[in-house]
């Protein structure tokens, strides 16, 4: 007997070991300063697939024919540092078997210890990073682990930052941001031309409010004037000519509860799909 299991993103069905790609939750937002509940956007995002057909019909590709596992959620107890230090291992352990690691968020903080694993294990990389904010600060609220200071910390892992749709941030992260590659649009195909003539591993992180309010109002800190869904799509559809380059990616911030109809999470569910269905071309 077969049976549907909703705990898991749809078609994640493969085990570890004959899996390409491996899904994984982190629900966890201990730093959050606004809105709390992106702890709860792993399982939202995974029910929310089962809403989606499993075929895209831009990339005309379905995930029936795509290898990847869903691993669930990494445990959450202890001290922070404790914790990305599992985050760290885990997401080391992924890569080292030659699978390609998907991370649902959480509050962003949690991409610095993926992106640690990242450096340990392909050493020079390429992160691209869609926001609303800079998260560039050097420390908030005394912790230089939070979500507001996640690619500050990443850009002591890689100079090679582009940062796309960013739109807020204090005015020291904008002057810290002379040292990325900062754009309040959404990346384009000259973008991608830069990217690719670097020749490095690239990795996605993908702050769902990156999206505007109006697309994404389940997310703890949302900021006006951002993107359609579709717009973000279209940016991101320009990586297929750098898909073999992708090495990981992780949608984060997810914050269901203040979701309406559950829009935001089916919006991350989709970018998932494409994303997948992208690496696996």
């Amino acid at each position: 007997m077969e049976f549907e299991d909703y705990t898991k993103f749809i078609c994640a069905s493969d085990d570890f070991e004959n899996a390409d790609t491996v899904i994984f939750g982190i629900p966890y937002d201990g730093t959050t300063s606004f809105k709390a509940g992106a702890r709860f956007g792993p399982k939202a995002i995974r029910e929310a697939s089962w809403g989606l057909e499993t075929y895209s019909p831009i990339l005309k590709r379905d995930l029936i024919d795509c290898s990847f596992c869903d691993m669930q959620d990494i445990f959450i107890y202890g001290t922070q540092e404790e914790t990305f230090e599992r985050i760290y291992k885990t997401s080391k352990e992924i890569l080292k078997s030659k699978k390609i690691p998907i991370m649902f968020g959480g509050e962003h903080s949690v991409t610095y210890p993926v992106v640690r694993a990242i450096k340990d294990v392909y050493d020079d990389f390429v992160l691209l990073h869609f926001d609303a904010h800079c998260d560039l600060r050097d420390e908030y609220l005394g912790n230089r682990l939070s979500h507001a200071c996640v690619i500050r910390r990443c850009y002591e892992l890689t100079k090679d930052i582009y940062q796309f749709g960013i739109r807020s941030g204090d005015q020291e992260e904008w002057e810290f941001a002379e040292n990325t590659k900062l754009s309040m649009e959404l990346m384009g195909k000259e973008d991608v031309k830069e990217i690719k003539d670097l020749n490095k591993p690239i990795y996605i992180t993908i702050d769902i409010d990156v999206l505007d309010p109006a697309y994404a109002p389940g997310t703890g800190t949302p900021e006006p004037c951002g993107f359609s869904t579709k717009e973000l799509l279209n940016s991101l559809y320009n990586l297929k000519e750098v898909s073999d380059r992708i090495v990981g990616f992780d949608v984060v911030e997810v914050s269901p509860h203040y979701d309406i109809g559950g829009i935001t999470s089916i919006a991350a569910a989709k970018i998932v799909r494409e994303l997948i269905l992208m690496i696996l071309l």
